[in-house]
């Protein structure tokens, strides 16, 4: 595990989606909780691409498909609100960002830029939906373990009870 810089805060980095189950954020932020460390949450929209830096920093990005033209947070109110109820009680102290690329890129930046102790990713959904995505975006969690030093955590989305329910679901 690196050594934590003097004077830096201890992060765990944790990348979530939408339309995950909170069951990752409660895994990540019991890791952030056991290493009194504090969560960054990560989100990245792989669907659009920066096009100019302005002078204060602010990316202006577009959509990859013109005909998936929508700016809104990735995250509504509701969802923030609902991750605020899972962490705060726990006494975790958490951090949202929303990035855009390339998910595993994304992760590593902000690992590297935060000296995380780890990255934390859920496990790729199971069925048609889950294969699709890994086909066209690979697997988050194998490119991380193959292209940087920190640990990954890889949590499972949807736990099934047996191996043959574990194959149904590929």
């Amino acid at each position: 595990m690196p050594e934590q810089r003097p004077g830096s805060a201890r992060t765990v980095v944790v990348g979530i989606l939408p339309d995950q189950p909170l069951w990752v954020l409660q895994a990540a932020g019991e890791y952030a909780r056991a290493f009194d460390a504090e969560l960054v949450c990560v989100a990245v929209d792989a669907t659009r691409y920066a096009y100019q830096e302005m002078p204060d920093g602010t990316l202006l990005t577009a959509p990859i498909d013109p005909d998936l033209a929508d700016s809104a947070p990735m995250f509504s109110e509701e969802r923030l609100a609902e991750i605020g109820g899972l962490l705060d009680p726990r006494g975790v102290r958490w951090s949202m960002r929303e990035l855009i690329g390339v998910a595993a890129d994304a992760l590593m930046h902000v690992a590297d830029e935060v000296d995380a102790l780890m990255i934390v990713v859920g496990a790729r959904p199971g069925g048609l939906r889950g294969a699709l995505r890994n086909v066209f975006t690979g697997s988050v969690a194998l490119r991380l373990a193959h292209r940087q030093y920190r640990p990954v955590v890889v949590v499972p989305t949807a736990p099934a009870e047996t191996d043959a329910a574990l194959l149904d679901a590929s």
